[in-house]
């Protein structure tokens, strides 16, 4: 059967779960498809176009791909663009933490193909339909996915450094945060740092409404006045 770039990609998905990113190379790679490497490059022309593959099927599985033909911004699932960022937000991080080393891959070879680019393009399309400026829209999605990484990537990392001989009592503010403040486990600890950055953006929004109101009201009023 001839090999498909699918089939690649899928392979090297497979080899990621099982020795991790610095150790998936092209040769094992192809001992696992059991191909010569000409058959492989004929499907991606080197390592870096073959993880940034892998990277964009990763985020392929936190938002459904639409339809190439379309051309026109999805509408909100829910009717609340909060809900739909934190759905994302969520979706995301399980599409990560479903392979190993997940995050990393797609921080370092940041898929661009016509999925990812279609995501964003909604997202805007949501964000701004609510009211959000196209600027402030695009740093608030950047800052969603930028969290959603790096949180996983810790979530993925193999161990910290620390120092088993500090004292807590030393420091009572972590002391005391250590026992009241740290959510139960990491789901609760992700949630809560999503409500964050999306409260924060609600905030933004609402304060413009206010804003924009009460230029209006004076307005209004500095017309009546000339009349």
């Amino acid at each position: 059967m001839p090999l498909r770039r699918e089939t690649v990609i899928d392979a090297g998905l497979a080899l990621l779960d099982e020795v991790g990113l610095d150790k998936l190379t092209t040769r094992a790679l192809t001992a696992r498809l059991g191909v010569q490497p000409g058959a492989l490059y004929w499907h991606v022309k080197d390592k870096r176009e073959l993880l940034g593959a892998m990277a964009e099927r990763v985020m392929d599985e936190a938002f459904a791909a639409p339809t190439p033909a379309s051309v026109s911004p999805a509408p909100s699932a829910s009717g609340d663009w909060a809900e739909d960022v934190t759905a994302f937000a969520h979706g995301m991080r399980r599409a990560l933490l479903a392979h190993r080393d997940g995050a990393r891959l797609v921080a370092t070879y940041t898929p661009l193909g016509r999925s990812a680019l279609r995501a964003a393009e909604d997202g805007l399309a949501l964000l701004t339909a609510a009211g959000v400026p196209l600027a402030l829209a695009a740093h608030f999605g950047d800052t969603v996915t930028s969290y959603v990484t790096g949180f996983v990537m810790q979530e993925q990392a193999v161990g910290g450094v620390g120092d088993p001989t500090a004292d807590l009592a030393a420091y009572p503010l972590l002391s005391r945060w250590a026992r009241e403040g740290t959510p139960p486990d990491r789901d609760a600890a992700f949630a809560s740092g999503v409500r964050l950055i999306v409260d924060g953006l609600r905030g933004r929004v609402d304060a413009g409404s206010r804003g924009t109101e009460g230029h209006d009201d004076a307005a209004r009023g500095a017309g009546a006045d000339r009349v």
